[in-house]
């Protein structure tokens, strides 16, 4: 009986078939991490298909170039006048306002040059108005010579009718010649006399033209010495404001530059290839550096007439036999648009571009969009069709 019960024990230890009820569990575990694994996979290839279809979509709608720099108006300013500088209040890259006094020159000699145009004035009058007497001298005396001329030509003609009767002698009609030559002689002079103090005189009144010289030097010299303060012509940031008082500078001499605060553009510089997408008014975005995550709207204002290499002072001659074509850049200014919360742009900073296309049909995202029925911003063409 022993050996039977060894075998029977030796056959109720051994392992379970692998078609046992066992062998369930871990052949649900596997499929379900397979299950996993392809849920995974189609997600990935669904988010790569996502991403595939967004670039797809921006390279095919928008032109980009990070090739693009902000630009601004800036004033050189100076002063017109030469001298040396009394005050200078304000500091580098501090904001003024438009009038406001960005610097002022020591006046004192100015004002003398005032004072002295003005007494140059009173004298030019002062010359005037004696020339001006002159004239009625001149006058006064040419109607003496004239009566003295009519009484010897009258005491002339009664002695010539006393001659007639012999009552009057050769020597006194003699006399009476050369007292009416004298007197005729005398007219001639006092009105030679008379128009030489009216050439001297010139214009009268105000409209001489001593006054009218000396009335500019005034009016020069007063311009000169409102020079002496040099205020804003424009609201804006200065930028290398170094003087100091007590500086010479010469007159038309940049000093330092005021930068506008607001209208700033950008010029970005697109390759010679995407110029066929680029219309006046198309639509564009910016984003700087300086403010990450944030666009800046703003629409096309112009493109250049030639590449920046035409423009330049030697421009290149391809005109050669190893010529190699390379693709030139066109500069195109974009206009920002003045919004209340717009940031400051430094002129001279680097941004990233992008322009929407205006030359190629919807998308094709755009245009399911479209067929279901959903809005779909940017379809709109004629509203950026460049205004004739």
């Amino acid at each position: 009986m022993a050996p039977n019960q060894t075998t029977k024990e030796t056959t109720n230890s051994a392992p379970p078939s692998a078609n046992g009820p066992g062998s369930a569990p871990a052949s649900d575990k596997k499929t379900a991490a397979s299950r996993r694994r392809l849920i995974v996979l189609i997600l990935l290839l669904l988010l790569a298909a996502w991403l595939g279809a967004g670039y797809w979509y921006d390279t095919k709608q928008f032109l980009s170039t990070d090739d693009a720099f902000i630009g601004g108006n800036q004033v050189q300013i100076g002063a017109q006048v030469s001298g040396q500088i009394l005050t200078a209040p304000l500091k580098n890259n501090s904001f003024v306002h438009k009038g406001e006094v960005l610097f002022t020159l020591d006046a004192t000699p100015f004002r003398a040059a005032v004072a002295a145009a003005r007494a140059g004035v009173a004298t030019a009058e002062r010359q005037q108005h004696a020339a001006e007497a002159a004239i009625v001298t001149a006058q006064a005396a040419l109607q003496q010579q004239q009566a003295n001329a009519r009484s010897t030509h009258d005491h002339l003609n009664r002695l010539l009718q006393m001659r007639t009767r012999q009552f009057v002698s050769a020597q006194e009609l003699d006399d009476a010649r050369a007292a009416y030559a004298v007197a005729e002689a005398a007219v001639n002079q006092a009105s030679a006399a008379l128009a030489q103090a009216k050439v001297t005189a010139g214009k009268p009144g105000e409209e001489n033209d001593r006054i009218q010289a000396a009335r500019a030097q005034l009016a020069q010299a007063e311009y000169a010495l409102g020079q002496t303060e040099v205020r804003a012509p424009m609201s804006g940031i200065l930028a290398n404001y170094a003087i100091m008082p007590g500086q010479p500078i010469a007159a038309d001499q940049p000093q330092f530059v005021i930068v506008a605060a607001q209208g700033v553009w950008v010029d970005a510089n697109f390759k010679e290839t995407d110029l066929a997408g680029i219309h006046v008014g198309a639509p564009a975005e910016i984003t700087s550096d300086i403010y990450p995550g944030r666009v800046i709207k703003g629409k096309v204002l112009s493109i250049a007439a030639g590449a920046g290499t035409a423009f330049s002072l030697l421009p290149p001659q391809n005109a050669t036999g190893n010529w190699v074509k390379v693709t030139q850049r066109v500069p195109v200014r974009i206009v920002l648009d003045q919004a209340p919360d717009a940031p400051r742009l430094p002129i001279g900073t680097s941004t990233t571009t992008r322009i929407q296309r205006v030359d190629h049909p919807i998308g094709y995202w755009q245009s399911l969009l479209a067929v279901l029925g959903l809005p779909v911003a940017g379809t709109n063409r004629s509203a950026h069709a460049p205004t004739t």
